[in-house]
């Protein structure tokens, strides 16, 4: 049976190359799902999690064109 592993904020911060700022902006903004807590409130990630920051973090935006503009 094997147990999933999970990491600590400053380790996502790590894995992500995104600042704290960053990382709890985007789960207040819930441009990121909230993830588990241990029983003291700390924030525990998973691989998924994980994937999803930097899913999110390489995402492209691209400028929205207004009618009548070329």
């Amino acid at each position: 049976m094997s147990q999933e592993k999970f990491y600590n904020t400053k380790e996502v911060l790590k894995k992500t190359k995104i600042s704290r700022n960053t990382l709890f902006l985007w789960l207040k903004k819930g441009k990121i799902s909230e993830v588990l807590r241990d029983r003291n409130g700390y924030r525990l990630f998973s691989e998924r999690d994980i994937i999803s920051i930097n899913n999110y973090k390489n995402k492209k935006f691209f400028p929205v064109k207004k009618k009548g503009h070329s």
